[in-house]
């Protein structure tokens, strides 16, 4: 009920909690790899892709997990924010059509000033030459 006017509110209540006001495209924890152990273990048993903007460490498992990785080598914490926001979006766009799998994206210093655009390509191509990009029939089995 709105205070102002006693008048029923239309649309969906929003609900307390921790993702009571969550934007609803934003990738989300569930997709997060967490706790450090988890990233060294991609890093120990996964296998590399390198790239000129980033390197794609993956390693195949039933769910789909993603972690980003931006050192102090490519600038200050500023830039690192914005690199790792960029590689969230476009994991996030490229989600839908990956194997499921643990999947590390560590950032480059030459991220830092690569057009939004070559960063994306740079993903994708990335994911399509480690094999990880579903078919659209791999998808519904």
């Amino acid at each position: 009920m709105n205070t102002d006017n006693q008048t029923p509110v239309k649309g969906p209540v929003p609900f307390s909690g921790a993702g009571a006001f969550a934007h609803p495209f934003r990738l989300g924890r569930r997709y997060s790899l967490g706790r450090n152990k988890y990233y060294l273990q991609v890093y120990r048993r996964g296998a590399p892709q390198h790239g000129r903007l980033m390197t794609l460490v993956y390693l195949k498992a039933k769910t789909q997990r993603v972690g980003f990785s931006v050192s102090a080598k490519v600038g200050g914490a500023v830039v690192r924010n914005r690199v790792r926001r960029r590689m969230k979006e476009d994991f996030r766009l490229l989600r839908p059509q990956l194997l499921p799998g643990k999947y590390v994206f560590i950032a480059r210093p030459a991220a830092a000033s690569a057009p939004y655009q070559a960063m994306a390509a740079e993903m994708r191509r990335l994911a399509r030459k480690a094999g990880l990009v579903a078919s659209p029939e791999e998808k519904e089995n």
